[in-house]
């Protein structure tokens, strides 16, 4: 009887270690199920927040009543907002400020400028004039041209755009230096009254007492900059001074978890009608 009694044992004793390691087993198993599950949900709502970022950005240039954009005001400046545990970050960037690729007037010295050789340059314009009145439609469409590379792209990206129809125009108040001098063929005299005027008296940029152009003092600016008047209509002819179409760039995390990221980057009108459309 003992006998049996030290096999019943043995055998209880194995059975146990048996359904401790498949419950060690399922555990670590819905375990992984709980983070993975987790990590989904986390994934998720840090999309929805960047989303709401972009919405909010779009909601402020709604309510800008200016006649005017310029560097100093909110739409260019760092946001944040926090729910639900999470965190956004989100800004926008003028898409005015970039040299249009779709505009009727573009020449290969504008390329040239921009950072393309000349034969990459004139491969560009014959693809658009293949292209007709669609011009590009997408950014990435540039890889199509023959001898377009990753590194020239790079190079360039942040100065072009395609957006904004066939508008030649860029926006003079914030348009960066190299956009300025090849809106004006290399015209550092002009291009420097420029910016100093925006910079106003503290010599900073994006600072309260900018200089601004405006429709109704764009002249008389350029009066003081020694522009004949005859020739300030050539110059309001390639500048705008507010801008319809923005570059909105949302990213958002939840606080325990700053590893999942998720970042949007959306080229919008201010109505909201998205023309390009990025998550990561």
């Amino acid at each position: 009887m003992k006998k049996d009694n030290g096999s019943i044992l043995i055998f209880v004793f194995w059975v146990l270690i048996i359904l401790s390691l498949l419950s060690i087993a399922v555990s670590y198993k819905y375990s992984g199920d709980i983070k993975l599950a987790k990590y989904e949900s986390e994934n998720i709502r840090a999309l929805y927040l960047a989303k709401a970022g972009v919405a909010k950005e779009i909601a402020g240039l709604n309510k800008d009543r200016d006649n005017y954009d310029s560097l100093n005001e909110d739409w260019g400046k760092e946001k944040e907002f926090k729910f639900g545990g999470g965190e956004t970050v989100y800004r926008a960037f003028d898409e005015e400020a970039r040299l249009n690729l779709n505009n009727p007037y573009l020449k290969k010295g504008h390329l040239i400028m921009l950072g393309l050789n000349d034969t990459l340059s004139q491969a560009v314009l014959d693809y658009k004039a293949e292209k007709g009145e669609k011009g590009f439609e997408f950014m990435e469409e540039l890889f199509l041209v023959n001898g377009m590379t990753r590194d020239i792209f790079l190079k360039i990206k942040d100065y072009a755009t395609i957006y904004r129809g066939n508008d030649p125009r860029v926006n003079i108040n914030t348009a960066d230096e190299n956009i300025l001098n090849i809106v004006l063929n290399r015209d550092s005299s002009l291009v420097n009254k420029i910016i100093a005027y925006r910079e106003g008296n503290d010599g900073n940029i994006s600072t309260e007492d900018d200089g601004i152009f405006r429709e109704d003092n764009f002249a008389s600016v350029f009066e003081n900059f020694g522009i004949t008047p005859d020739n300030i209509a050539n110059y309001q002819a390639l500048f705008s001074v507010r801008s319809n179409f923005f570059r909105i760039k949302a990213s958002a995390y939840f606080s325990d978890n700053k590893n999942i990221v998720r970042s949007i980057e959306a080229v919008m009108d201010r109505n909201g009608k998205a023309f390009s459309w990025k998550e990561e």
